[in-house]
């Protein structure tokens, strides 16, 4: 990652403000409150994305130079390139601390995505259930090995691969 002692320093700052489970995923860093499993803060090698409600993504993505709002499925994130890090450092710590703490208050990044769920129960209707998991193929038998030096598999005529069994 080419802004990296940033992202140090970022994250560093990040824990001294906020209680916060730092899990590496892949090349990327997930941040997220402490005792949690919603991403706050995603940090890649592209730059660094933080969730927070709409109308406040908005207002960060105009405080931050180059910074710009996207508007995913179930959560709106603002998205800063690796590049503009340094440049907008301040403002960029204070945004990520909001962000770990509205994800740790529970507060719905985008009420349009929570809303059909919240209907959907208190209608009488049940919630639908998970998925079931998928089930493991069967294992592929041993081929057979040679009965005499039980070092070779069989080849499909029934001898041995070595000529001297």
């Amino acid at each position: 990652m080419g802004a990296a002692p940033s992202v140090a320093r970022l994250l560093l700052e990040l824990r001294g403000r906020t209680s916060v489970d730092v899990r590496p995923s892949g090349r990327s860093l997930q941040v997220r409150p402490k005792d949690s499993n919603v991403i706050a803060v995603h940090i890649h090698p592209g730059g660094i994305d933080l969730a927070l409600d709409q109308d406040r993504a908005n207002e960060v993505a105009l405080s931050i130079e180059g910074a710009y709002v996207r508007d995913d499925e179930p959560v709106t994130q603002v998205s800063v390139e690796a590049y503009l890090i340094d440049a907008n450092y301040d403002a960029l710590l204070a945004a990520a601390v909001e962000a770990v703490e509205q994800r740790a208050a529970g507060k719905p990044v985008k009420a349009a995505a929570a809303a059909p769920r919240a209907r959907a129960t208190s209608t009488g209707t049940r919630a639908p259930a998970k998925p079931k998991a998928a089930a493991k193929p069967a294992p592929r038998p041993e081929p057979p090995r040679c009965p005499k030096c039980r070092q070779y598999e069989l080849l499909a005529s029934g001898e041995c691969p070595s000529g001297y069994c």
